[in-house]
């Protein structure tokens, strides 16, 4: 049971992610679509690399991706890119917090994710098999749970359901952005982004998450 559920986890998470990309590629004009892949993917493994909980072979892999990525075309010191990964970065500090269901610690609750039938046919697609059908019947499982989950796309869940809660308490808040200040360091180093600029946009992120955290509602 714990192994299928590990594999429906994996499936919503793969489609929200995938969620997500799609409205992050939207906010950038079409000329500049590969620079958000590659800038999407760069976060994404500086992420994962500070997750403790992210298997190392994950990590690996988006290694590779960004190394194959840079191959093609790293434009290092390009100043349009590097507009590109400060925005990323901030808009993907932004997706993880915020108050919406994804972000909720009654999630997998809400979503029953216990009896979800996607985690052995999402299992079965990892080993191989990539049929339209399984496609097909593993979207419309995800799309039903996530009815159970109205408030994915919405950054005011505490307001609109009594039952939310953030993945994040507040004291936990300082360990998250010190992962994103790390990351911009980084950037920094390797890119010349502006890490003043991603420093007070944190500070303003921090006082919009605090607030709402102010106005949820007690367990």
């Amino acid at each position: 049971m714990q192994d299928s559920r590990t594999y429906a986890t994996y499936a919503v998470t793969c489609e929200l992610s995938s969620r997500e990309f799609r409205r992050r590629l939207s906010l950038f004009p079409e000329e500049q679509r590969y620079q958000v892949v590659l800038a999407s993917s760069i976060i994404g493994a500086q992420n994962a690399g500070r997750v403790e909980e992210t298997p190392a072979a994950i990590v690996a892999d988006g290694n590779e991706f960004v190394a194959k990525l840079l191959d093609i075309a790293g434009p290092e010191q390009d100043e349009v890119f590097k507009d590109v990964l400060e925005a990323c970065l901030i808009e993907t500090m932004k997706d993880e917090l915020r108050y919406c269901c994804s972000n909720c610690a009654n999630f997998s609750a809400c979503l029953d994710m216990e009896n979800m039938p996607i985690g052995d046919l999402f299992r079965r697609r990892t080993c191989g098999d990539e049929t339209d059908e399984l496609k097909k019947e593993i979207s419309y499982h995800i799309d039903q749970a996530l009815q159970r989950t109205p408030h994915v796309d919405s950054d005011s869940a505490h307001l609109l359901c009594r039952n939310f809660r953030h993945q994040y308490p507040a004291t936990a808040l300082g360990e998250v952005f010190n992962r994103y200040a790390d990351i911009a360091a980084e950037l920094q180093r390797s890119y010349g982004v502006n890490y003043r600029k991603i420093q007070l946009e944190m500070v303003r992120i921090n006082m919009d998450f605090v607030e709402k955290d102010r106005l949820t509602p007690p367990a």
